[in-house]
């Protein structure tokens, strides 16, 4: 669940509502690749995960990175990664996708049940 805060700014009093949506880590690799997913979000599609796959790239000046909407979508917003590495990455959603998925049902269903308690 997605919390919306308030950040004013109190010398120009300005202020605008911000929503922070973390990567949660699901697994890091010794070579920098790091796996994270999102929140559980619903939509048409039904209930899902994004999970971000994000590495140093060759140059070590920047990140490639792709993403996919497990477990309704393919692979997305690719940039960096090379044909053969989707191999891996359809190895690494085959394997954690439902993990990710799991958790973040797990974490939506602790959000809810301590709004419930406040």
């Amino acid at each position: 669940m997605i919390e919306p805060f308030l950040i004013a700014d109190a010398e120009k009093g300005e202020s605008e509502m911000v929503y922070i949506m973390e990567h949660k880590p699901l697994i890091s690799f010794n070579d920098g690749m790091e796996i994270t997913y999102s929140d559980l979000k619903t939509d048409e599609r039904g209930e899902y995960v994004t999970i971000y796959f994000e590495r140093p790239n060759r140059n070590g000046n920047d990140f490639d990175s792709a993403q996919i909407d497990y477990p309704v979508g393919k692979l997305k917003n690719i940039i960096g990664f090379e044909i053969q590495d989707y191999a891996f990455l359809k190895d690494q959603i085959e394997r954690n996708g439902k993990l990710a998925l799991s958790f973040a049902k797990e974490d939506d269903a602790s959000c809810v049940h301590n709004d419930k308690t406040r």
